[in-house]
């Protein structure tokens, strides 16, 4: 027998092994494998279905890894300067999505959550300071050149609002590069959702109700969608009967107050939750106005407890 022929049944053996093997696994049932962690100042939990327990364990590892990374990266008090590239990168994205929103959604607003104590504390700051720290939020005096960030003396910059949706774009993309096809990551308000639960069926979301901790408005039947949620529910604290929570209107300096919580659907983790940041803060007539010319997935709870939907993946909970 030549030595060519020798390699190539060789090389047939090795493809007939590969191929039994993979049907061997399609007869083999999926598994669920989970994680939970405490990253980015809250809850993460990490859901895979997977047949082959090397690869789920192999993702989980390569996310922990990741979200330690990130986790380590300063997300408020942002100063001018040189900065890694994972931060530049973040920073140019929120600057885009503060020209997509007009400032709903602005980074350079961290002055005054600072001035809030990032709603730490239960303390009120002096009006007069909050109106003076206005003049350092402007997303467009934000100036990025190579790897250096320019602000105006005094000014600050807070990736707090986009941060979580970075780290989910980039799980997602580990996942799908190990060949991941079935798995859920939920940080905070945050999910990916990858594929289908358990290959065969949508994933089933519940919208939280802004006042009802346990409660639900309503659920998404989603697959392959990033799903971010903003909430005065989240940071807050109350004076004199009065909520104050952690969602800034960027033109006042104070909570913004139309809105109980914003969900925003989309393709992209970290656009989805800096925009529902955004539409939180610009109210409801101009958010409504917003997410119907950007033809954008939401539900809206407002002020009064009345739902909004904007998205047909939304079905409502009977109340």
């Amino acid at each position: 027998m030549s030595l060519n022929r020798m390699k190539s049944l060789k090389w047939i053996f090795i493809v007939i092994v590969i191929a039994l093997l993979s049907l061997f696994l399609i007869f083999i049932p999926l598994k669920k494998f989970t994680y939970q962690g405490f990253y980015f100042d809250t809850y993460v939990r990490i859901k895979i279905y997977e047949r082959n327990p090397i690869k789920a364990r192999k993702a989980i590892e390569r996310i922990k890894e990741e979200f330690e990374r990130i986790d380590k990266i300063q997300v408020n008090g942002i100063q001018e300067g040189r900065l890694d590239t994972t931060l530049i990168h973040i920073i140019e994205s929120s600057i885009e999505i503060s020209k997509i929103t007009d400032g709903a959604f602005d980074p350079t607003v961290d002055p005054i959550l600072k001035e809030w104590n990032y709603f730490k504390r239960p303390t009120l700051p002096d009006k007069v300071t909050i109106d003076s720290l206005l003049s350092f939020v402007d997303y467009s005096k934000a100036v990025l050149i190579s790897d250096s960030l320019f602000l105006p003396t005094g000014g600050s910059m807070t990736l707090g609002g986009i941060a979580k949706g970075y780290a989910l774009n980039r799980a997602n993309r580990i996942l799908r590069g190990i060949g991941i096809s079935s798995a859920l990551i939920e940080a905070g308000g945050d999910i990916v959702l990858i594929g289908e639960k358990r290959g065969k069926e949508s994933w089933v979301i519940g919208v939280r109700h802004p006042r009802k901790s346990n409660g639900v408005v309503g659920v998404c039947k989603l697959s392959n969608r990033f799903i971010a949620t903003s909430g005065d529910y989240e940071r807050y604290f109350f004076l004199d009967s009065i909520r104050y929570h952690h969602i800034i209107n960027p033109t006042t300096g104070y909570p913004a107050v139309e809105i109980q919580s914003v969900t925003v659907i989309g393709r992209d983790g970290l656009i989805v939750d800096a925009l529902s940041t955004a539409i939180f803060a610009m109210g409801m007539n101009r958010a409504t106005r917003f997410i119907k010319e950007k033809n954008i997935e939401a539900i809206i709870v407002d002020s009064s407890g009345n739902i909004h939907n904007f998205t047909e993946s939304f079905i409502m909970e009977e109340m």
